[in-house]
């Protein structure tokens, strides 16, 4: 028994030994790995973030250089009246003129291969290649370049080339598309942004891919690849079909696994992929994993030969101290345990030995010790019982012992009682913070006091004055609880009494004192907020209006013939661009304005009666010329006959900010806005609709946002400060409705909102 004993001891040390070290071994050398690993990647990743990025952004850039080089072509107005009067001699000579030094001026710097100036019509006005200028142009993207300036990539007599197209239109008031400029440049300068290798590694490489998923540039590793080569790999997919940039492992188009960036262009047509073979990153990583497994099996056969030798020089005394223990355990205090070593096992033994003489010599007294103890604890029990309210419960609050003074108080008996929770007297009288302090206080090992009103069986109350002490089990939890109570339901009564003639007495005073505190609290509150107002509408007014006031005037007084005389065209445009901005100008500022006085509460309401019929035709008036600049369909209906109780300068602010945004979101062309009023019991529901492009559902919950935009990207075409929705919100609301967005993409728009029939 007492070998086999020694050798499970001997066992279990060596393979304590041996897991501990393996597992420290193992477990550091993981955590090496790992590390390494994940420093590596992230380092690869950000690298390759920086390059698409960096580069991402550069090629962006160029594109839109590039087209807005060829629209300060565009508006040349020699070229727009040679393009009207292409049948004139003159005219041609002209346009050739303005290109020849265009092409000088620019050629060079863009690497610019030819210029057509081409008819709606498809007919090739002015070819500087020196084309036959009567051919039609056949290319598909004239439609698209009538409607937007755009820049595409093209595959020519085997190079590839930057093909841009930008509308001609009519006048600088005219938007009418009356032909395009297509410029044909070489790829030089986007060449040098994509292939320089320049942190991309041995393996590295950039390329754009189009929405047709074909790759725009040359392949590092396939000839040839440029506009035939095949890129369906999950970025591409992610940006096509999401918009969205990608950041993960992925096989490329070769089939081999990379790790990848991707910078998402999609509203221009093309993604950028900035990729490294994932075997170049994770080779170092590889060799060090061999490395560590080479070592750690030369250490393990080492570890495992130092513990068998430290296993054999400890268990052999333990084993001698577990014998005499189990000789103490039964009884045999007189075996003597001599200790043979100075290490930490002879030490040990010596306090074995110092702990059998204690045992020894207090075993003897035991008996009495306990006899003593239980005497006094009845005692005591006795004492409680005869003078105090006494119940024991479990750890959970369940009622396992009462007395008979807590039975003759709550009106229960003790079968009743037992199996119980001490809920069966709660009174209602205490909120439930009160119980839950109390159970905090209690469940953490410490006494509560306090005071408690319960309800006894017959439903009369009574109050105890309570205290609840924790037995505590040898893990320091609490196993169970005793609460002693005292009765003090008189004592309760005379102080409620006491304190009805009190607050008799004070009531007239307290209310007095009460009042005059919250009057001056109210007052510095009203004072500070009427000084803020007044100081930042004095600023607003003041410094950012009165300077608009002189522009407006001046601006309308110069469009008169009487201080400059006739003016030109485009003096005259000037002069309107001037005032249209200023218009803006003071519309955003009256829009912060309204914005710090909703913030503030202090938007003022003229409530009086208001006919629906005449604000709809006061929108007609106001839109006529807007819709029809734009060639949009305004429609406008509603019930006959409704008459409300609001303000109506207010509703038409709001009607009128709501079809101004629908105004910049429908198509140029087809774009139809619907106003629809009706009466609903007591509410009047206006609704405007439109057919633009919808907005997103992950965005409609920041459209009451101060300064949010729906389009935020480099190619947006609507502008505004963002407040319009914010201040229809405040003001829809302060009279008494409530305004709601229903919207998807490709599914338009329609904002509703709701005015109370009667003020509210």
């Amino acid at each position: 028994m007492s070998k086999k004993l020694s050798l499970s001891i001997s066992s279990k040390l060596i393979f304590l030994i041996v897991s501990m070290s393996l597992l420290t071994l193992g477990g550091v050398s993981m955590f090496n790995f790992y590390t390494s690993d994940k420093i590596l990647k992230q380092r690869v990743e950000d690298q390759l973030i920086s390059e698409s990025t960096s580069r991402g952004t550069a090629i962006v850039s160029l594109i839109e250089t590039r087209i807005q080089q060829i629209t300060l072509l565009s508006t040349n107005q020699n070229i727009r009246e040679a393009v009207k009067n292409s049948s004139t001699n003159l005219r041609l000579d002209m346009l050739k003129s303005e290109i020849m030094s265009f092409d000088e001026a620019m050629g060079e710097s863009i690497g610019l291969d030819s210029i057509k100036v081409i008819g709606k019509d498809g007919k090739i006005i002015y070819d500087s290649l020196g084309a036959n200028e009567q051919n039609n142009f056949a290319d598909p993207r004239l439609e698209r370049g009538l409607e937007q300036a755009f820049l595409d990539f093209d595959y020519i007599q085997g190079q590839r080339k930057l093909t841009v197209l930008v509308p001609i239109k009519a006048s600088q008031t005219d938007s009418t598309s009356i032909g395009v400029v297509m410029a044909v440049m070489d790829t030089d300068v986007l060449d040098k942004i994509l292939l320089n290798r320049k942190g991309l590694g041995e393996t590295g490489e950039v390329y754009l891919v189009n929405s047709q998923k074909l790759m725009l540039t040359e392949s590092r590793f396939i000839e040839s690849a440029a506009f035939a080569q095949k890129v369906d790999t999950f970025p591409v997919q992610e940006c096509f079909e999401k918009g969205k940039d990608s950041n993960s492992v992925y096989p490329d188009y070769r089939n081999i696994r990379i790790v990848g960036i991707s910078f998402c262009v999609r509203d221009l047509g093309f993604v950028l992929l900035a990729e490294i073979d994932e075997a170049e990153i994770f080779k170092p990583i590889i060799n060090l994993r061999n490395e560590l497994l080479g070592i750690g099996i030369l250490l393990s056969g080492l570890i495992i030969a130092v513990a068998i030798i430290v296993s054999m020089g400890i268990t052999k005394p333990i084993l001698k101290l577990r014998d005499a223990a189990d000789l103490i355990g039964k009884g045999n205090f007189d075996h003597k345990i001599i200790a043979r070593s100075n290490d930490e096992i002879g030490d040990l033994a010596r306090q074995f030995e110092s702990m059998r003489k204690n045992i020894q010599e207090k075993n003897t007294n035991l008996n009495e010790i306990v006899k003593e103890r239980t005497k006094d604890f009845t005692n005591i029990m006795n004492t409680l019982n005869a003078t105090a309210i006494v119940a024991i419960t479990d750890k959970d609050g369940i009622i396992k012992h009462v007395n008979q003074k807590f039975v003759e108080i709550s009106g229960y008996a003790k079968e009743e009682l037992i199996g119980q929770n001490h809920r069966i007297l709660k009174s209602g009288y205490h909120k439930p913070e009160f119980f839950d302090n109390m159970w905090k206080i209690i469940s953490g090992g410490k006494t509560f006091e306090g005071e408690i009103k319960n309800k006894a069986k017959d439903g009369k109350f009574y109050w105890v004055k309570t205290t609840i002490v924790p037995f505590l089990d040898e893990t320091g939890n609490p196993e169970e609880y005793i609460a002693i109570h005292d009765d003090i339901t008189k004592l309760k009564n005379i102080e409620e009494e006491l304190q009805d003639a009190l607050r008799r007495n004070e009531k007239d005073a307290s209310i007095i004192q009460h009042q005059m505190e919250d009057l001056k609290i109210a007052n510095l509150e009203l004072q500070q907020k009427d000084k803020l107002k007044h100081e930042f509408l004095s600023m607003a007014s003041h410094e950012l209006k009165t300077p608009l006031t002189p522009i407006l005037g001046w601006c309308d007084a110069l469009k008169s013939p009487q201080i400059l005389g006739n003016l030109s065209p485009n003096q005259l445009s000037a002069i309107e661009t001037i005032e249209k901005n200023a218009e803006k100008l003071e519309k955003l500022i009256g829009d912060m304005l309204d914005v710090q006085k909703l913030e503030l509460d202090e938007i003022k309401f003229n409530i009086s009666d208001v006919t629906i019929e005449k604000i709809l035709d006061t929108l007609k008036k106001d839109f006529e010329f807007a819709v029809k600049e734009k060639n949009i369909t305004l429609e406008i209906s509603s019930d006959t006959g409704i008459t409300i109780k609001s303000d109506e300068r207010r509703i038409i602010q709001v009607l009128s900010a709501l079809i101004y945004n629908s105004i910049d979101f429908v198509p140029e062309k087809s774009g139809r806005i619907n106003v629809m009023v009706n009466k609903k019991d007591d509410e009047v529901l206006f609704c405007v609709q439109d057919n633009g492009m919808g907005i997103p559902k992950e965005k409609q919950q920041y459209l009451f946002k101060k300064f949010y935009q729906v389009d935020t990207s480099l190619t947006r075409k609507h502008g505004g400060t963002g407040l319009g929705l914010v201040i229809s919100k405040g003001l829809v609301e302060g009279l008494g409705g409530k305004i709601w967005v229903d919207t998807d993409i490709g599914k338009g728009t329609k904002f509703y909102f709701t005015i109370p029939v009667g003020l509210k």
